[in-house]
C-alpha cells in the first residue's frame, strides 16, 4: 500500500524553490538518528525483501534482480549476508551507492545512512568499487541482470570507467544521490578532493553539488524511472529506522525545482 508522508513534514518548504528549497529540505532531514553500520543487516532483514518482482521474500538485490524474469540466484535474509564470495551468488553485503571513500571512509552518519546503502551481491559490489555511476559504451564486466562496468558512453560527456545499473533502478539511485546532496549539504563541498572518482562526480559546491554531466544524467534517470512502490516502502522503513525521509521520493517534483 501507500505510505503517506507524516502531516506537516515538509510544511516549512512550501513556496520555496531552487537552492533555498534544498537548504530547507536539509534543515528538515538533518540530524537523523544514526543506527550504526552493523544495524543495517537488521534493516535489510526487515525491509529489503522482494515483494515486488518474484515476491518470494528473498533479499532484493538491485545488481542481480531481473524485473522481467527469474533471477539467476536468490539470497535468503541473514543466512546469506557476507560472508565469502568468489563470484556472483556468493553472498549479499552493504553497498554504499554513494561510495564511502568519497566522504572519507567509515565516517558517521554517512557510513550507516540506509537511504543510500543497498543490499547487493558482494562480488558485483566489489566490481563497482567506487567508480561513478554512468552509462557504459563498452562493458568489461556485466552482472547476471545486466548491470555493467566499463568505459563511459561519449554521450555522457565524461570519459572514464563507470558503473551502470539496470534501467529499473536508475531513478532509485538518482534520488539517493539527490538525497545525499541535500542531507549532507553542510559538508559535501569538501568531498570532491577525497578520491579521483569523487572529483569526477562532485563539483566542490554545496548547492549544485554535482558536475554538470552528473546532473544531466541524474535528471534523465529520475525522469525515465519514476518513484516505485518499492521506493515508497523503503523510504517509510528508513524513516522508521533512522528518523528521516528522502524528500525526492515523497515529492519527485522537488528535483526539477532545485536542479
Amino acid at each position: 500500500g501507500t505510505n503517506p508522508t507524516p502531516t506537516g513534514y515538509y510544511v516549512t518548504a512550501q513556496g520555496l524553490s531552487g537552492y533555498t528549497l534544498k537548504t530547507e529540505l536539509y534543515n528538515i532531514i538533518k540530524d537523523h538518528n544514526a543506527q550504526g553500520y552493523s544495524a543495517i543487516w537488521n534493516f535489510y532483514d526487515s525491509s529489503a525483501r522482494d515483494q515486488y518482482f518474484e515476491n518470494d521474500n528473498s533479499i532484493l538485490d538491485m545488481y542481480s534482480e531481473k524485473p522481467n524474469g527469474s533471477d539467476s540466484y536468490n539470497y535468503t535474509a541473514v543466512s546469506d549476508q557476507c560472508g565469502n564470495y568468489s563470484g556472483e551468488g556468493g553472498c549479499y553485503n552493504r553497498e554504499h551507492s554513494f561510495p564511502k571513500s568519497w566522504f572519507g571512509g567509515t565516517i558517521e552518519p554517512m557510513n550507516s545512512d540506509v537511504h543510500h546503502i543497498y543490499a547487493t551481491d558482494g562480488y558485483v559490489n566489489s566490481k563497482r568499487s567506487n567508480f561513478p555511476f554512468g552509462e557504459v559504451a563498452s562493458a568489461s564486466f556485466t552482472s547476471t541482470n545486466g548491470s555493467k562496468l566499463g568505459s563511459a558512453a561519449s554521450s555522457l560527456n565524461y570519459s572514464g570507467t563507470v558503473f551502470e545499473p539496470i534501467d529499473e533502478f536508475k531513478g532509485d539511485f538518482a534520488r539517493a544521490y539527490f538525497y545525499m546532496a541535500t542531507r549532507y549539504e553542510n559538508v559535501i563541498g569538501a568531498w570532491q578532493t577525497k578520491t579521483t572518482s569523487s572529483n569526477a562526480v562532485l563539483n566542490g559546491s554545496s548547492n549544485q553539488v554535482f558536475e554538470s554531466w552528473v546532473v544531466a544524467m541524474l535528471l534523465n534517470w529520475h525522469n525515465s524511472d519514476p518513484v516505485s512502490q518499492m521506493e515508497l516502502d523503503r523510504n517509510q522503513a528508513a524513516f522508521e529506522f533512522q528518523g528521516n525521509r528522502n524528500p525526492y521520493i515523497d515529492h519527485p517534483e522537488f528535483v526539477e525545482m532545485i536542479w
